[in-house]
């Protein structure tokens, strides 16, 4: 990990945050109530399980308390949590802290060490299409990183690591739009 404060990351970078893991990041105090209802319709209606409901907040609280177990009761602590977090830091904090503890394949934690191996280049010069192409790998790094080479169908494709990286970072770049 190489910090990063973020005043030293590309707007872009923050922009396809939100635009990916969670638009109404500004809007909310911790908890996007809207995304969770569904995700919890979803679930108990039989839907994709991979639907996802946790904001950027939420995402930081599981990276940073290392409990990733698929329980009501992590959930809802995380919830608490995510919004005492919204109480004691600006936006800026939580944002800075997501894309310095987000990892990124290849032993990557933080975007800034990620520009750094997948671009070989400081993290304040990669252009917004780059910064589309790393968010789109925290999603599922196994899944998401451009070096891998393993094929398999992908949105009705075959498809390999950069392929299917490429095709997240044209929806980042939309949702950016």
């Amino acid at each position: 990990r190489q910090w990063a404060s973020l005043e030293d990351m590309p707007q872009a970078m923050i922009d396809a945050a939100v635009a990916i893991e969670d638009k109404r990041f500004y809007e909310h105090q911790g908890v996007d109530w809207i995304t969770t209802v569904k995700a919890c319709l979803n679930m108990f209606f039989g839907g994709d399980d991979k639907f996802g409901g946790s904001t950027i907040t939420q995402q930081l609280i599981k990276n940073t308390t290392k409990d990733d177990s698929v329980t009501v009761q992590r959930k809802v602590m995380e919830i608490f949590r995510a919004q005492f977090c919204e109480q004691v830091n600006d936006k800026d904090e939580i944002m800075e802290q997501y894309l310095n503890h987000i990892y990124l394949g290849r032993g990557c934690y933080g975007v800034k060490s990620a520009a750094a191996e997948y671009f070989g280049k400081e993290l304040q010069s990669l252009t917004p299409a780059e910064c589309a192409a790393l968010i789109s790998i925290t999603n599922n790094p196994s899944l998401f990183n451009p070096y891998s080479q393993s094929v398999y169908e992908y949105k009705g494709e075959e498809r390999d690591g950069a392929s299917r990286n490429r095709y997240r970072q044209m929806n980042v770049l939309s949702q950016m739009l």
